[in-house]
């Protein structure tokens, strides 16, 4: 959208703005979920972020991040960003996560981190087709129990993204905003982890899991569309997410890494799938993986 704009939030009393995308965003009931005013306006006066998308002079957006510590290593965490519903699939968020990387940029870092649910297949696209992010890490119900309408009744298990926001890999990636391979050539050498079916109401679903290949690249597959699974059958959403526990974690734990995210509609049904190559993080920043 042409006349939205990003930028800081002077006025502490449009702090509650925030709160406002917050709760139409993640469907939340009420603020318990949120993170209070006060805490954002800590976070903007110590070193963390806070920027705004404006359309005029209604907040309709935000993206908020502090610094995080790991090994005596500084990076900028990226604790959330959001838009109003409607406004969805207008290209705000990808303006608030580029303004975020400049940000980031302009301050010192070159890593920025943030988690998110592995199962929601329009983040798993944002964040590897258009953004470049790569993953290795996996954790089990990170946070515990949510009660907003996303998450409410799912467990909460997350990826930890790395986004290098100076590598080669990274502005690739911005400028193509699709995945480096083809489907059909990637689809032709990867292995396929999962194999699914469709059961007796027509929901796809796990029947078999591959542990042992070695190949250099593999494909995990994940539900098409967990949120509309999760209004059917919440047993079957939270199914998903427990078979596939142990695949990416064993995976990972063999040095593969996932890369990009392909989807695709087969007739009136969506499917998802990562892609995960086994290879040195420093030779798939750097591009060289693409030249063998």
């Amino acid at each position: 959208m042409e006349n939205i704009r990003i930028g800081t939030i002077d006025n502490p009393e449009k702090l509650w703005d925030v709160l406002e995308v917050m709760k139409d965003a993640w469907q939340m009931p009420d603020y318990t979920e949120a993170v209070p005013p006060h805490f954002l306006r800590a976070i903007q006066d110590n070193g963390g972020l806070l920027l705004a998308a404006y359309n005029g002079d209604e907040i309709i957006g935000f993206v908020l991040g502090i610094i995080g510590r790991e090994n005596d290593n500084f990076y900028h965490y990226s604790h959330m960003v959001g838009v109003k519903r409607k406004y969805w699939r207008k290209g705000i968020a990808l303006q608030l996560k580029l303004s975020q990387r400049e940000w980031a940029l302009k301050n010192g870092y070159k890593l920025v981190i943030w988690t998110y649910d592995p199962y929601q297949g329009l983040n798993a696209n944002f964040n590897f087709s258009k953004l470049g992010v790569i993953c290795n890490r996996y954790y089990e119900d990170y946070y515990g129990i949510m009660k907003d309408g996303i998450n409410k009744g799912l467990i909460t298990d997350r990826f930890k993204v790395e986004w290098w926001i100076d590598s080669w890999f990274v502005k690739e990636k911005i400028k193509k905003k699709k995945p480096f391979f083809e489907k059909d050539k990637i689809f032709s050498i990867a292995s396929h982890v999962v194999h699914t079916f469709l059961d007796s109401e027509n929901d796809r679903m796990i029947k078999k899991i591959e542990y042992n290949f070695s190949n250099r690249y593999i494909l995990i597959e994940i539900p098409g569309d967990i949120n509309s699974l999760k209004k059917k059958s919440v047993k079957k959403a939270n199914d998903w997410k427990i078979k596939l526990r142990p695949v990416f974690k064993k995976y990972f734990e063999k040095g593969y890494i996932i890369i990009d995210f392909y989807t695709m509609k087969n007739g009136e049904e969506r499917r998802n799938f990562y892609l995960l190559v086994r290879e040195k993080k420093e030779r798939i920043l750097n591009g060289e993986i693409f030249k063998d």
